[in-house]
């Protein structure tokens, strides 16, 4: 990352020096000003009168928290102590819509076989229909033996519904080689490129991803792939590469916005907070970030439909495969 010219703000007030160490940071190495269309100097000068020798830690803290608003970015977020505020709109929302402990219950015919710590869950909703639910993306090696295991099984299968709602992200690769496993031809997915200068349109060149046919067996028959706002960073990525396969469709809720690798950092007090310095589009060059990815068919749920023992989405998923929909 671009380290800031601290001898800039050494002779500061200390809530002035952290002020200015944050948004000199984010100017340097943010990597999503353009696309989002963000006025970052106009908002220094909204936010940086603010503060002076006298603010205090709690004053500042919710300046800090107002200024990094305006980026609408799940990704960034401040710490200090207990206290932690994040920019986008997963800070002021609960995951009430997806119940994994519901589809294990109502909807799998059978017990769910669990890989990993039960980051993979699987199983058959019929006995044509396979389903399976993985929560973060992460260790290639045990991954690729799993997804390696979920293939075969379902290798007879009418259709396969792959549930990415409620996965936090983790490690590209690992959502790209179960990608691999659904892919008919070698496609672009997505373009890639990181923030190396001081303006804001200073960037590497891009690195392109594309899915690919890899892996024991492909499955290239109707498969359905799940989403909503808790669908989030590398699980957007992994949604990139499904949805630009023909027998693929995507059904719920947009994902949550949230791409680019993350950097950690702290504030010359020790508060923590981290930023997306990477620019991630599809294969269109457009840029999803804020946004989320929107779904082919969108069906949500509400949180009285989870108590009430009814996830909507997966029971489309289950009617469009039976009818031959797909």
């Amino acid at each position: 990352m671009n380290a800031i010219d601290t001898t800039s703000i050494e002779n500061l007030s200390e809530p002035e020096k952290n002020f200015e160490y944050l948004w000199q940071t984010l100017d340097r190495n943010y990597g999503i000003f353009g696309p989002k269309r963000i006025n970052w100097a106009l908002l220094y000068d909204v936010y940086r009168p603010r503060v002076n020798s006298q603010t205090t830690d709690e004053e500042l803290i919710h300046i800090m928290a107002d200024l990094i608003g305006h980026l609408n970015d799940n990704h960034v977020m401040i710490k200090a102590g207990e206290r932690y505020y994040v920019s986008g709109i997963l800070g002021g929302m609960e995951m009430e819509d997806f119940s994994l402990n519901l589809i294990k219950s109502t909807y799998l015919d059978g017990d769910a076989q669990s890989r990993m710590k039960e980051r993979f869950n699987f199983g058959w909703l019929t006995d044509s229909i396979g389903y399976f639910h993985f929560s973060a993306f992460g260790d290639i090696q045990q991954s690729t033996t799993t997804i390696n295991e979920i293939t075969r099984e379902f290798k007879d299968a009418q259709g396969i519904i792959v549930d990415v709602r409620g996965n936090g992200g983790g490690d590209d690769r690992v959502g790209k080689l179960i990608a691999d496993r659904f892919a008919d031809q070698k496609r672009l997915y997505m373009c890639v490129s990181t923030r190396n200068g001081p303006k804001h349109d200073d960037f590497s060149a891009k690195k392109n991803w594309y899915v690919e046919p890899a892996g024991l067996m492909q499955f290239t028959k109707p498969v359905i792939v799940l989403t909503h706002r808790f669908t989030i960073s590398a699980a957007e990525n992994f949604v990139l590469a499904m949805r630009v396969l023909p027998h693929v469709t995507v059904i719920g809720d947009a994902t949550s916005g949230v791409f680019g690798d993350v950097a950690e950092d702290k504030l010359p007090n020790g508060w923590e907070f981290r930023y997306p310095y990477s620019l991630f589009v599809d294969r269109t060059g457009f840029c999803w970030e804020g946004i989320g990815i929107p779904a082919d068919i969108r069906q949500t749920n509400s949180k009285d439909n989870i108590e009430n023992g009814c996830d909507k989405v997966i029971q489309l998923a289950i009617d469009l495969i039976n009818v031959g929909s797909m």
